[in-house]
């Protein structure tokens, strides 16, 4: 019994297998690879025109040593491709020069400094790039008066066109450990400078106090001032009602006398008030 199953398990499995061979054959005969047909293509193109791009690459390498930052600068500003420079036609740029290329100028220029004079050119590598709307990319080594191996990488579009432009050079662990003293020199210099400056400010905030208490005694004198003119002013209102009040008071007691003496009645009495002079007010 268990021979049987045995038997239909192999039986079984060996369909399986032969239908999975089938399927393979018929989807590897009837199905193209579009991506291997594009990487073919890309490759014969890189092919008939490995020459011209073996010459743009030295070309441009050269011309970047020969001139200064000045004239590549003037030479971008004024859109001249490498053709125009040299005299020469290139496949790449044909049609005039690129943002791209004006960028791989702008990184030249800013790294120029740190290589010194070309020495020589190494070998120059093409490869099929296979990114959509790319065609190559050319890798090649110089070697420079103060650096003796820099990579430079171009990536160059299907219309030959400049897509990117790097410059890598190698540094020794001299150059690296001279270039990280050199960073936390200049690091510990920018924290001491900006804690120098908030020393100085908070220093000035003793001034700011004092310009503070200068303008509030000043406003608290003036309100003393007004407050004792207010006080004067009180005390001599107070005194002349006083005196008012003494005058008629007076003037009642005169006038009842002499009612009382004539045996009249006031009405038909006018008694003018009488004012002192106050000796303060001389």
């Amino acid at each position: 019994m268990k021979k049987v199953n045995i038997k239909k398990f192999l039986v079984l499995f060996s369909l399986l297998v032969c239908v999975f061979c089938m399927t393979a054959c018929d989807s590897s005969n009837g199905t193209i690879s579009t991506a291997s047909a594009k990487l073919e293509h890309k490759n014969m193109i890189i092919q008939v025109y490995q020459s011209y791009l073996t010459d743009w690459t030295t070309d441009m390498i050269t011309y970047l040593d020969a001139n200064d930052s000045d004239k590549i600068t003037s030479d971008a500003e004024s859109a001249y491709p490498l053709a125009l420079v040299n005299g020469k036609q290139y496949i790449i740029d044909q049609n005039g020069l690129t943002a791209k290329t004006i960028g791989f100028y702008n990184s030249w220029n800013s790294t120029r400094g740190e290589l010194g004079a070309l020495e020589s050119i190494g070998n120059i590598n093409i490869a099929v790039n296979k990114d959509t709307g790319k065609l190559c990319t050319i890798t090649v080594d110089a070697a420079y008066e103060k650096n003796s191996k820099v990579s430079f990488e171009f990536v160059i579009n299907d219309d030959f066109t400049l897509e990117n432009g790097a410059i890598n050079p190698t540094y020794t662990t001299g150059q690296k450990m001279t270039k990280a003293v050199m960073n936390t020199i200049i690091g510990m210099g920018t924290v001491f400078i900006v804690l120098i400056f908030i020393s100085f400010i908070i220093g000035l905030f003793k001034y700011i106090s004092v310009f503070e208490n200068k303008s509030k005694a000043k406003n608290e004198a003036s309100t003393d001032a007004q407050g004792v003119n207010n006080a004067i002013a009180q005390i001599v209102s107070n005194e002349e009602q006083e005196e008012e009040v003494d005058d008629l008071e007076l003037i009642a007691v005169i006038t009842a006398a002499i009612a009382a003496s004539e045996n009249t009645s006031t009405d038909g009495l006018v008694v003018r008030s009488i004012r002192k002079v106050n000796s303060r007010r001389k």
